[in-house]
């Protein structure tokens, strides 16, 4: 059995030492070589999952097999134990790069004791670094109202203008997700992304149940907060249409595994469930409560792992429940990183490994490493969340002034609390059209370029698009220099300095 060879007769037997009474549960040992590790568990002994642990390494002694519940507890329980790695050789050897990441990538909150495992069961309250409190709607209705086409009744509607959209689900050009939105009543999201699991023949393969599916991708859905201008389900909608879009127009797909398919697909949904609206150095100038989560690190992108882990959680929820527990444990691990590689702060060492990669193994996905495969991946994510730019015109504009607005609304909250307003985020001096013509000529193409081998047709069809935005922000610029305050030779520097230049043909 899996969690056998993971966890291993060498902590079961420590933990017995550490401690197991009579009735089967653990408890604390005070003294001798396991001390150090003891006081490590006090916050883990006081929860019902101390018990549960214990029965499942009694029984991992007698190889039995566990139960799904026993199996999270010693999960849980080796998390702990990995935070005296250094200090006990014996536990330090007997814990596995999975449980090192389990404890990176989820905490139990305080007063958890009574909290979800990965097949369902009670939910501890939520926590603002899991998954921040939704804001009512402005209108007072319920954030989540009838859907005229929700995602468990695409298959029967008739609306031929919902029918076009879904058609056309991976064509770059045709698809408006704009107009998707309007269709499904808000919820693009699960209609989007159930429709591409489906077209891409993973729901039928890998034996998803849709009922848990469906109420995944609605929970997703709703943990996106409407009153985002910019990161909220439309958003997470379009990226992952985006990344279907690359899918279906490169041979690549063909060399990626139904696994990594479910991993970039499923990342891409939730990369941003539950964002507060307001970037990762907000967060850490406020001292936020996710800020110390994470130790500052990718606090956004953390969080939102976090908070996808947990929404599958629930047992109506996780329709990865059937799945062997080495190859969940791949997925999970295929989707925490991917997802944390959106962070902004990641995107040069991304593109630079992501080069790297390409020209020692060269454009066919099956000649690299396994390990490196992920390289992949996460490129793919990540120019699929920034790829507003390389859109149509007419969404890349529409595009280009709501993440502004959201931009603006944490400058406000800056001054409302007395802190210095971040340039971007100043509505009274910030240029659109000069902070996008910054993004594409520096972020968006170079990113795009590097994918120009690996996937030529893909950057074929966005390299006119690129053009058009550089074209027309670049004007915008110059209108806005000759209205506002702003020196003619700084606004002939941003001309320049984004010209007219596209990404060169391979």
């Amino acid at each position: 059995m899996a969690v056998e060879a993971t966890v291993g007769g060498q902590i079961a037997a420590r933990v017995v030492h550490t401690g197991v009474n009579t009735r089967g549960q653990l408890s604390a040992a005070s003294s001798g070589s396991c001390g150090h590790a003891a006081a490590m568990f006090s916050r883990f002994l006081g929860s019902e999952w101390a018990n549960v642990a214990a029965r499942a390494l009694h029984k991992l002694l007698r190889k039995e097999e566990l139960e799904h519940d026993e199996e999270y507890a010693v999960e849980r329980l080796c998390s702990w134990l990995s935070r005296v790695q250094g200090t006990d050789p014996l536990v330090d050897d007997a814990l596995d790069e999975t449980q090192r990441e389990f404890l990176l990538s989820y905490r139990l909150p305080e007063g958890a004791a009574a909290g979800s495992t990965p097949g369902g069961g009670r939910r501890a309250p939520g926590r603002q670094y899991i998954l921040p409190q939704r804001t009512p709607r402005a209108d007072g209705l319920p954030s989540a109202e009838p859907s005229r086409a929700s995602s468990e009744e695409t298959e029967a509607v008739k609306d031929p203008e919902l029918q076009e959209q879904l058609q056309a689900l991976e064509d770059w050009e045709a698809f408006n997700v704009f107009k998707l939105a309007q269709l499904t009543d808000g919820r693009p999201l699960q209609t989007v992304t159930l429709a591409l699991l489906r077209k891409r023949g993973l729901v039928s393969r890998l034996g998803l149940p849709e009922d848990r599916l469906r109420s995944f991708l609605a929970d997703a859905e709703e943990a996106y907060h409407p009153h985002n201008p910019y990161h909220n389900s439309l958003h997470a909608a379009d990226v992952t249409q985006a990344l279907g879009a690359m899918l279906a127009l490169d041979d690549f797909a063909a060399q990626l595994s139904d696994l990594e398919q479910l991993a970039v697909i499923l990342a891409a949904a939730i990369h941003d469930v539950g964002h507060p609206g307001v970037n990762n150095d907000f967060l850490i100038r406020t001292q936020s409560e996710a800020a110390v989560a994470y130790n500052d690190i990718s606090i956004n992108e953390n969080m939102h792992a976090a908070a996808g882990f947990k929404l599958l959680a629930k047992k109506e929820n996780n329709f990865l429940s059937q799945m062997s527990l080495e190859d969940f444990r791949h997925v999970r691990r295929l989707i925490i990183r991917i997802i944390l590689s959106t962070d902004m702060a990641a995107h040069h060492d991304s593109v630079d490994e992501f080069a790297a990669s390409l020209r020692l193994w060269g454009p066919d996905l099956a000649a690299w490493a396994p390990d490196k495969r992920v390289v992949a991946l996460q490129l793919l994510v990540h120019a699929a969340d920034i790829s507003n730019p390389a859109r149509p015109l007419r969404y890349c504009c529409q595009w280009g002034h709501l993440v502004h607005e959201e931009f603006f609304a944490q400058g406000d909250k800056e001054a409302a609390l007395g802190m210095p307003v971040s340039s971007i985020c100043d509505r009274q001096k910030a240029s659109v059209a000069q902070s996008q013509l910054t993004f594409v000529e520096y972020v968006v193409k170079p990113c795009f370029l590097a994918l120009a081998e690996f996937a030529p047709r893909f950057a074929a069809t966005v390299q006119p698009h690129i053009c058009d935005a550089l074209q027309h922000w670049q004007q915008e610029q110059q209108q806005h220099a000759a209205t506002a305050d702003v020196e003619p030779d700084a606004a002939q520097r941003a001309a320049a300095a984004a010209g007219s230049r596209c990404l060169p043909t391979r």
